[in-house]
């Protein structure tokens, strides 16, 4: 993955949604920071590459695939 996700985690670790994509840190983080004001408290927003820490711990099925698995 080349692109920054700006993401919030909604409760537990498997439930998020992706706000808005960027092509550097940089931009994503200064979004995020702006953000910070909009976003309830309770959640959590953050910048990633990587989206496998929403992903379930468990191995995953022979031959899945998925986006955690690249």
């Amino acid at each position: 993955m080349k692109e920054w996700l700006l993401i919030v985690w909604i409760g537990t670790t498997t439930n998020l949604q992706v706000l808005d994509r960027f092509p550097t840190e940089r931009a994503c983080k200064e979004r995020m920071e702006s953000m910070r004001v909009e976003v309830d408290p309770k959640f959590t927003i953050e910048c990633t590459r990587d989206l496998r820490e929403g992903r379930s711990e468990f191995p995953s099925r022979a031959g899945s695939g998925g986006v955690a698995n690249k």
